[in-house]
């Protein structure tokens, strides 16, 4: 009886320990589980985050060279209209000097260098340093490219020209057109290699 007894006590031991050390094993296997889907879900997270990031740096840098581009193209577009503005005024030294007539051109090719000048300012804010020192050039020569015709034409409303005074106002404006023409050929470059720089980085 006794060893009945003590036998029933052990096996209702064994069965309630064999019981835990399977309730343990099973709670230690669902911990693990739990902890790798936490760790995967950490992971796939830090994966998301990060594609989050890369997309939004592309768009950034997609925005940076589209802002870039139309400075670009502003102060292209303002120099050649500078220019035309420029050569307008010009013509008028080929003509007896009419004082409304140089208000207006005048007028007109000084917005046009101001313009010119502005549009060179956005490009200072856009960068690069390389090109935004070109573009600064570049307005500059243009800037200096109104000067030979005003000069002549506030000689003109004196009198007509002295052929020493045309040849000087045609070499001035020769050379502030060659100026013009070196810088622009310096900033395009420039521009373009700056760009497809943005289009390698995004």
């Amino acid at each position: 009886m006794a060893d009945s007894l003590s036998t029933t006590v052990i096996a209702i031991c064994g069965t309630l320990l064999g019981s835990g050390l399977t309730a343990w094993a099973a709670a230690l296997a669902e911990r693990r589980r739990t902890e790798a889907l936490e760790r995967q879900q950490i992971r796939e997270e830090a994966a998301r985050e990060r594609e989050r990031r890369r997309e939004l740096r592309s768009e950034h840098l997609k925005w940076r060279r589209d802002r870039r581009q139309a400075a670009y193209q502003e102060l292209m577009d303002a120099a050649h209209e500078a220019e035309g503005a420029v050569w307008q005024l010009g013509r008028l030294t080929l003509e007896p000097f009419d004082q409304h007539r140089y208000d207006l051109r005048r007028g007109a090719a000084i917005d046009a260098v101001r313009a010119t000048r502005r549009a060179a300012d956005a490009v200072q804010l856009e960068g690069p340093e390389e090109v935004a020192l070109a573009a600064e050039e570049y307005a500059r020569a243009v800037d200096r490219h109104i000067g030979p015709p005003v000069e002549a034409l506030m000689r003109m409303s004196e009198g007509p020209l002295a052929e020493g005074e045309a040849e000087r106002y045609r070499s001035g404006a020769a050379e502030t057109e060659a100026r013009v023409a070196q810088w622009r050929r310096r900033f395009v470059p420039l521009a373009r290699e700056a760009l497809d720089e943005s289009v390698e980085e995004a």
